[in-house]
């Protein structure tokens, strides 16, 4: 069997769903106001935010809309002054699950589309084509590791302490039990492939700092590791993206749409003290 090929063939249906989802909640957006209207027709509610978005993409405005974001939808010093453990677990889930998602798509973007069809030989490719590289391999453990931090603390926070405003939470249970069991089964995919791909590990391997050591003493047991990492592999990639197509209809969405819209809001009242400043 083919792993590859079953799992772009289940990754395809799960960004269509994605999709699909994505587009349900458009259509909801879409049935409120758009710019104080709400007497014009979806269409042209779409059409009037697909104009503003492209107007602030192109303009002078964008950098001041991105410093907003990270500032107030990443960073978020409103939520640091108010519960600084909170803001932990925030920055912790929140920034390790872009470090992942960007050292993914380079690693896609050089595996795929930059070495097969471009040939390009660069310090790009070589470096997030190559899993044991020194900088993809510490990042991508650092990664993992931040979040399963701001999973703890969000666990500690909602099991353990119990404290009242958890009401309010950013991420439910089925969430925490899904970006654990993404970040564990991460972790355990890479022990594997270290544990069959090399005769004696490469001096690089150390800086994946949690997976290396474990792999030194799981590779000695006499397992059909290659065969292990092939199936752990497809069930992690597969379960991956069963949890990319079921976000639009998770609360851990809304959540983040929730940073993202409340990023927008503070730009916009903004605005005109950004304007005198240009």
């Amino acid at each position: 069997m083919d792993i590859m090929l079953v799992f772009w063939g289940f990754h395809i249906v799960a960004m269509i769903v994605f999709l699909v989802g994505m587009g349900l909640i458009l259509s909801v957006w879409l049935q409120g106001t758009v710019n104080g209207r709400s007497d014009i027709s979806a269409g042209q509610k779409l059409a009037f935010l697909i104009r503003g978005t492209l107007a602030t993409i192109f303009s002078a405005r964008l950098g001041a809309l991105l410093r907003t974001l990270i500032w107030d939808g990443a960073i978020h010093p409103t939520l640091f002054r108010q519960h600084k453990l909170r803001w932990t677990a925030h920055c912790c889930v929140f920034g390790g699950i872009v470090l992942l998602t960007i050292l993914s798509a380079f690693s896609f973007i050089s595996v795929d589309i930059l070495i097969p069809i471009f040939k390009m030989d660069n310090i790009f490719t070589s470096i997030f084509a190559n899993k044991d590289h020194a900088l993809t391999a510490f990042l991508n453990e650092l990664g993992g590791l931040v979040v399963m931090v701001g999973l703890i603390i969000v666990m500690i926070r909602r099991y353990v302490i119990r404290e009242l405003e958890m009401s309010t939470r950013i991420v439910d249970t089925e969430i925490i039990v899904f970006l654990a069991l993404i970040i564990v089964s991460g972790y355990v995919v890479e022990i594997c492939r270290l544990s069959f791909e090399f005769e004696e590990l490469p001096p690089t391997a150390i800086y994946a700092f949690l997976s290396y050591p474990v792999a030194l003493v799981a590779r000695t047991a006499d397992l059909p590791w290659g065969a292990l990492h092939d199936w752990l592999f497809l069930l992690h990639a597969l379960f991956s993206s069963a949890v990319i197509a079921y976000i639009p209809f998770s609360k851990f969405f809304h959540a983040i749409a929730g940073i993202i819209i409340a990023s927008v809001n503070t730009f916009e009242r903004e605005k005109p003290s950004l304007c005198a400043k240009g």
